[in-house]
């Protein structure tokens, strides 16, 4: 019984050493992992305020004309194209949550094949794409306005012409690639 004891007291202090060794080396581990994630988190809200900063220029139809690529081009084209930058630039046609191609093609007095087609043809996207552009667009300056901070996801979705949170959530992170929450989190810190 004795050579137990002794045997064990040999094996005891390696034992003991092995596994202050692995806890340090846990430590250390997870102290670089801390480490490696708060500076990934720094850099993704730098990244993300930049582009914060970028979506201050807020999209306008004007910007986005392409007439120089047209082939077919005609003065009604033209006009239409004059008329949707009215509707949408002051009169802001799509923060009604019923608008569609339809109405807004019997808005202007014209089928909804051609403004579908002046739309793609100039704007190189459909009427649902440019639709949701302005809406977000109309969403990020709402979430960074001061005035809007307290209102709710669903007020600022439903102030932007969409109809329920789920859409406006799906759009809006379809087209910045954060969902609004984490938007609004990143804007204010």
């Amino acid at each position: 019984m004795h050579a137990f004891f002794k045997l064990s007291s040999v094996f005891y202090p390696m034992t003991l050493n092995f596994y202050l060794i692995l806890l340090s080396l846990a430590v250390a581990v997870a102290a670089v992992f801390i480490v490696l994630f708060i500076q990934s988190r720094r850099a993704y809200k730098k990244l993300l305020k930049k582009n914060l900063q970028n979506q201050e220029n807020t999209f306008r139809l004007s910007e986005k004309i392409d007439f120089e690529n047209v082939k077919t081009q005609t003065s009604a084209d033209r006009d239409l194209v004059g008329q949707l930058q009215v509707l949408f630039e002051e009169q802001k046609v799509y923060l009604e949550p019923d608008i569609n191609i339809n109405v807004l093609a019997k808005k202007m007095g014209t089928s909804r094949g051609v403004l579908s087609h002046v739309i793609n043809q100039y704007f190189h996207k459909s009427f649902p794409a440019l639709l949701n552009q302005y809406r977000v667009n109309e969403a990020l300056r709402l979430l960074t306005d001061k005035s809007s901070k307290d209102y709710k996801l669903e007020v600022i979705g439903e102030m932007c012409g969409y109809r329920n949170r789920q859409v406006f959530h799906s759009a809006f992170k379809r087209e910045t690639g954060i969902t609004p929450n984490h938007f609004r989190k990143v804007s204010e810190g």
